[in-house]
């Protein structure tokens, strides 16, 4: 479960598999997160008005298109860190530059879990 110090990260989720997307919701919860809002295209991402999350789960490809690696340039750009969570692992290391991790699908609660620790809360 959580570390001591008991943060909880308020966390983004970009997938366009409504089935995937219940299953990150549901996993953040159970670690102790909040899962602050799921969209599932780029598009969508750049007409919130105000984003208050600590981190995102990008998928590569969305609605839109191939553009989960732009929401992650997208979101650097705004201090939210993004970690891809992607069946194309190969894909998603070329564009490692813009994440602070890679997970490949399926993905299980632990390794979420480890990830998520390399974030800090804002």
């Amino acid at each position: 479960m959580l570390e001591s110090t008991n943060r909880s990260l308020r966390v983004l989720c970009l997938e366009d598999n409504p089935l995937i997307a219940f299953h990150l919701e549901q996993l953040i919860e159970d670690l102790g997160h909040v899962p602050m809002l799921t969209l599932s295209s780029f598009s969508e991402l750049k007409k919130v008005s105000e984003l208050s999350a600590d981190c995102a789960l990008i998928d590569i490809d969305l609605v839109d298109g191939r553009t989960g690696p732009e929401a992650a340039k997208w979101l650097r750009g705004k201090g939210v860190p993004s970690i891809f969570v992607t069946g194309q692992r190969e894909l998603a290391e070329d564009y490692a530059d813009r994440v602070v991790g890679i997970l490949s699908k399926p993905i299980s609660q632990e390794d979420l879990e480890e990830a998520l620790s390399m974030i800090k809360p804002n």
